[in-house]
């Protein structure tokens, strides 16, 4: 599949924080489950290798930000770059929670690979090396099943970030890709 010119250059928006320095992260956090077992949201599950994000803001050096959310095509979503643009958290009910996140790394970015999905065209990964740790966002969804239990999709509203990229591999996705391109280097 060919890009549109939208997504490489979204893409190059992404590109654009090689060389940057982040030095905080925070966002808005969206539970895994809404009501998990009758004790309200649940935002942590040791069988989920990731936090589920609604949209986060990497805060960079000079005081400028740089946040990421999600934009839908069709009926998939994928990866979106607002550079210069601070996250505006919408208050809403309790399946949503803005926190910083310490555990992200901080740093000099060194890399920064956008990788789409061949059949879409839709960016569906950012792969961040900063401080010379791995950060992978990744455009998917945790939905929660009448019986308590999960499945987690792919090219869905949110943004996963994982702080180990090798995790990525081993979630149960229930709409794996065939095949995710690099677009930008």
């Amino acid at each position: 599949m060919e890009l549109r010119p939208w997504e490489v250059e979204r893409a190059r928006e992404f590109a654009a924080l090689r060389g940057r320095r982040v030095e905080s992260w925070v966002g808005e956090e969206f539970a895994l489950r809404e009501n998990f077992e009758g004790n309200g949201p649940q935002f942590e599950d040791p069988e989920v290798p990731f936090v589920q994000m609604n949209g986060l803001q990497a805060n960079l050096d000079h005081g400028e930000a740089f946040s990421i959310t999600d934009y839908q095509s069709d009926d998939a979503w994928g990866l979106f770059p607002w550079p210069g643009a601070h996250y505006e958290y919408r208050p809403a009910d309790g399946i949503y929670r803005w926190r910083p996140l310490p555990e992200l790394p901080t740093g000099d970015v060194d890399e920064v690979v956008v990788l789409a999905d061949a059949e879409t065209g839709l960016l569906a990964e950012v792969h961040l090396v900063i401080g010379g740790n791995l950060l992978a966002l990744v455009s998917g969804e945790v939905i929660e099943r009448g019986n308590g239990t999960v499945d987690i999709v792919r090219l869905d509203e949110c943004v996963l970030v994982f702080t180990n990229p090798d995790d990525i591999d081993r979630v149960p996705w229930s709409n794996p890709l065939s095949t995710l391109i690099p677009v930008h280097r």
